[in-house]
């Protein structure tokens, strides 16, 4: 198999996923809980910050960050709760919770075709197809940076 028919190969395979992934229904709010410090450990050149962010005394999620005096500051989200995410940069990180949308107008039916390519935003099928609302995404050649059509379901 050549080269170029294995990376076609895959990146039918991505899209088939991301096409199955977006229709899960759900949408992202913020949670509320606010970071707090749970433990500071310093040494003579480093320190170590673990802090936790609770809402109403629960975590819902922790992290760590690490302070040297010989190597640049690391941060790390260690643990998330189920049915929660983060986004953001790790040293302001925002605690989602993971919500259910009910699809109120989907533009069923409807489809478009979307040339991705470097430095191209992304194609906001929410706004195309509706919030939660359900769609597939078929690539239309063989070669990087295909047009993709867009279809709501």
């Amino acid at each position: 198999m050549r080269f170029s028919n294995i990376i076609a190969s895959l990146g039918f395979a991505f899209l088939s996923s991301v096409a199955v992934s977006a229709s899960a229904q759900t949408t992202t709010v913020p949670s509320g809980c606010s970071w707090t410090l749970v433990s500071q450990q310093s040494g003579p050149s480093s320190a170590i910050i673990t802090m936790a962010c609770k809402l109403n005394g629960v975590s819902l999620a922790t992290r760590e960050q690490r302070y040297s005096a010989y190597s640049p500051a690391t941060c790390s989200i260690q643990w998330v709760a189920s049915g929660y995410t983060w986004s953001g940069s790790c040293d302001s990180a925002q605690i989602l919770k993971v919500v259910p949308v009910s699809p109120t107008s989907c533009n069923t039916g409807a489809s478009t075709i979307y040339q991705p390519g470097p430095g191209t935003p992304a194609f906001n099928v929410a706004a195309f197809c509706g919030t939660g609302c359900p769609y597939s995404v078929q690539p239309q050649a063989n070669y990087s940076f295909p047009p993709l059509k867009y279809t709501c379901l």
